[in-house]
């Protein structure tokens, strides 16, 4: 690992490109309800919790149909991270061409990467909407694979989303040394925010241990390749990789430094608050341990 006090970084700046604030209720509260991607202008979803019109929404009853994982993350509401996993899955399914339509146009669906306890995959299925001046589909549920309102329209099944062209993208590679530049990293204010106590506020005990931290994030990564997480970043159209920084605890985990690879070295580019890491995560594969917990 090679560690530089000072050098901007050329890649922009993976929690700003994603549009989502820093870990906190005052940036939550702000986030817009819908924001403006493909799922709300391509599918009446109906109403939402968060909008406070519902005890229960589509999200709930995904959750319900699709096997069980962590979906909670503190400081947020409910169903905010399966609403980002969904919001995301669709807007790169919408820009992929993978959101299919039966031949008679009865019909919509997409596949949501999700699967049942018994491995079904879960679609979105969707119906014409009824207001012309409103999305032209209507959500009508989450369905399993097999099901006759399905599989009775569609001779192939639509594809699922996929982020990386190689596979190589998502494991890390012990061979490119890691290249970290913290000052650098510190000199943006939405870093410095996800940081925990003291450290936002004195930036030369930040570097320091951020420094130790990059260390043992990099050395846990060329034991185990795993510790590296796989992330998309939508607005590069990229997989990232996540390295776990401890920064207030030995056994703990604060949030996560972003990699680039760059040739042939990898450049820490971000830090994230783990609640933005486990959304973008989760779109690539199912969590790891550090990220999920």
């Amino acid at each position: 690992m090679t560690l530089h006090e000072s050098k901007p970084s050329s890649f922009p700046d993976f929690g700003r490109l994603l549009g989502d604030p820093p870990s906190s209720a005052s940036a939550s509260a702000a986030r817009p309800v819908r924001p403006a991607r493909a799922l709300y202008e391509q599918v009446e979803i109906g109403p939402l919790r968060i909008d406070g019109t519902t005890v229960e929404d589509c999200f709930d009853r995904l959750a319900r149909v699709a096997a069980p994982e962590p979906w909670t993350v503190h400081g947020r509401d409910e169903t905010w991270l399966l609403r980002e996993y969904v919001e995301q899955t669709y807007e790169r399914l919408h820009a992929q061409r993978r959101v299919a339509v039966a031949a008679d146009g009865s019909r919509s669906v997409f596949d949501t990467g999700l699967v049942t306890t018994e491995d079904a995959t879960v679609y979105g299925l969707c119906l014409p909407g009824v207001s012309a001046d409103g999305a032209p589909w209507a959500l009508q549920g989450w369905v399993a694979e097999g099901d006759p309102r399905i599989a009775d329209h569609f001779p192939e099944p639509p594809g699922r989303a996929d982020y990386a062209a190689d596979p190589s993208e998502l494991v890390y590679d012990w061979r490119h040394p890691l290249v970290v530049h913290p000052r650098a990293l510190l000199d943006n204010r939405e870093s410095v925010a996800v940081l925990p106590g003291e450290l936002r506020t004195n930036p030369y005990l930040a570097g320091l241990v951020m420094e130790g931290a990059v260390r043992r994030a990099e050395e846990r990564a060329r034991r185990d390749p795993r510790w590296a997480v796989p992330a998309w970043d939508p607005a590069a159209e990229k997989v990232r990789l996540l390295l776990p920084l401890a920064l207030s605890a030995p056994d703990s985990v604060d949030v996560a430094l972003v990699t680039a690879l760059d040739g042939q070295v990898y450049r820490g580019t971000a830090i994230l608050a783990l609640d933005v890491a486990r959304a973008r995560a989760r779109l690539v594969s199912r969590l790891a341990d550090w990220i999920a917990a």
